[in-house]
């Protein structure tokens, strides 16, 4: 999402949004703060560098967002699809969630997967407290 004239990021800062479909969005830099995102579709988002403090992800499937840089401190997500890009700066303290994985690290060792009991260690060592789930398979 680009503001007005295509300049700066948007603030969706205390947005509410029931079932958004934000498949594909350009969220870089956006702020989504103390948001609420229930059932949001978000796939194949660019979100680098966004702000998504506090926000609650109820039931929202993440599929290929990439999150790189970003913050997700104190955000919730409650029983959905996790598999999302994130890289060291990518920061999670507080983060509360059960979810499915995996995720993509990017790191100066190139991409890795993490998923299951290294994913939920991986997560905790960054001050998230989180379950993850076992695949619906």
């Amino acid at each position: 999402m680009r503001s007005a004239g295509g300049k700066g990021t948007a603030d969706l800062t205390r947005a509410s949004l029931v079932r958004p479909n934000l498949d594909d969005a350009v969220l870089r830099g956006t702020v989504v703060d103390d948001a609420d995102l229930v059932k949001a579709s978000l796939y194949g988002v660019d979100a680098l560098n966004a702000s998504v403090r506090e926000t609650r992800l109820m039931g929202a499937s993440l599929i290929d967002v990439d999150f790189q840089g970003s913050d997700l401190s104190q955000t919730v997500v409650r029983e959905k699809t996790f598999k999302v890009i994130v890289d060291e700066k990518t920061t999670f303290t507080g983060m509360s969630s059960t979810l499915f994985g995996p995720l993509q690290l990017i790191g100066r060792e190139g991409r890795r997967e993490i998923g299951g009991a290294g994913l939920k260690r991986w997560l905790r060592e960054r001050g998230s407290d989180v379950r993850v789930l076992e695949s619906r398979r």
